[in-house]
């Protein structure tokens, strides 16, 4: 099992009517990603979705999948707060 990445700074992802999510992990991005987006297509959705296994398996920095969910996000039209 590969160890979990932590973002420097978390990001917290909420929709007009729905729940927020602040995530500080790489692990819990695959995870809101894999269980919770709100649209399970596009093409920065299939980018974060591979930058969080690259990162996880040591090939690519936290930062590298923190970048790639909020563009992710962007495209699903989700609010993106950064701090």
């Amino acid at each position: 099992m590969t160890d979990d990445k932590f973002f420097s700074v978390p990001v917290t992802l909420s929709s007009e009517g729905q729940r927020r999510f602040t995530i500080r992990s790489v692990r819990e991005a695959a995870w809101i990603l894999a269980e919770k987006w709100p649209r399970f297509e596009g093409s920065a959705f299939m980018r974060a979705l591979r930058a969080c296994a690259a990162s996880l398996e040591g090939r690519r920095p936290p930062t590298h999948a923190r970048r790639a969910l909020m563009l992710a996000a962007r495209e699903a039209q989700l609010t993106v707060d950064r701090a």
